[in-house]
């Protein structure tokens, strides 16, 4: 944890600094912050995030969006969002709302529960934070290849499939073993693709298995 490696020891100093940097190191593009893996808060370092981009195999056209649409993974709030945002650009997230006539809690719930799939599937990324206080605080959003426009560029070098195997490679570098479950439940794959994923790179002689778990060759 990110925590673990900063110097105090007061809570409430960690979380000061933390929620300060969260949103300065984003918006100067040092990291990426968003809702990206477990449906969390997930910072991604700027080296990496085209690894990210590219497991979703999309080109960074207009309508790439559509596809999800139809397949039922991007909600008809998303869609629109989507729309908003390559029309208006940046926008904060409450005039957002207010432009497409959300106003019902029901409806809010609703937008947030887009924002939040739009983070996951990379259409869409956190600008910067505004406003002061509780009831004024947001943040701004963009379509990510507006944002990101040199990461989506980097990601047309890999492959989806490359891609995937480098993240599990990555996670496997950093944990040392994980279990083709838990992989499913961080990336939001589905389970044959972990295993297509899992083979590639036990081909490659980059993992191994031992007692259920996908680990480094020099700890299998």
């Amino acid at each position: 944890a990110a925590f673990d490696h900063l110097d105090t020891r007061s809570d409430g100093r960690k979380w000061e600094w933390m929620w300060g940097w969260k949103d300065e190191l984003a918006a100067d593009k040092r990291l990426y912050y968003g809702k990206l893996l477990v449906k969390k808060p997930t910072f991604v370092s700027m080296k990496l995030l085209p690894i990210f981009y590219a497991t979703f195999g999309r080109a960074g056209d207009a309508d790439d969006h559509l596809e999800d649409v139809r397949a039922g993974r991007l909600s008809e709030i998303a869609r629109r969002i989507i729309e908003f945002l390559a029309v208006n650009g940046e926008t904060q997230t409450k005039r957002m709302r207010s432009a497409l006539g959300i106003t019902s809690q029901e409806g809010k719930s609703d937008y947030a529960k887009a924002i939040e799939e739009l983070q996951r599937l990379m259409y869409v990324a956190r600008v910067r934070a505004v406003g002061e206080g509780r009831e004024d605080y947001n943040y701004t959003y963009d379509l990510f290849v507006h944002r990101y426009p040199e990461t989506v560029r980097a990601a047309e070098r890999a492959s989806s499939a490359d891609a995937m195997s480098a993240l599990l490679a990555h996670l496997l570098g950093l944990s040392g073993g994980v279990t083709e479950r838990q992989v499913t439940k961080l990336f939001d794959w589905s389970e044959d693709r972990v295993a297509h994923v899992a083979r590639r790179l036990e081909m490659k002689k980059a993992l191994v298995r031992a007692d259920g778990l996908l680990v480094l060759p020099t700890l299998g």
